[in-house]
């Protein structure tokens, strides 16, 4: 894919999985919390998170309108 492309829904959701699970490994007193990448802002924001977050959520939105 050349880089001037836009990712797919199922690449960026492959990038939402590696955030999450970067938050859960290197996080382990608070899981899926903030502290786990190097984008983490303070002790409460991160943009990465919140961005994976929020496309999960849309994707499994998505998901259980069709059933």
């Amino acid at each position: 894919m050349p880089i001037d492309e836009p990712a797919s829904k199922a690449t960026r959701l492959f990038m939402a999985k590696r955030i999450l699970e970067t938050h859960w490994t290197r996080a382990l007193d608070r899981p899926w919390r903030v502290g786990g990448c190097l984008e983490c802002q303070g002790p409460v924001t991160c943009p990465q998170l919140d961005w994976a977050l929020e496309l999960v959520a849309d994707v499994a939105s998505v998901i259980f309108q069709k059933r």
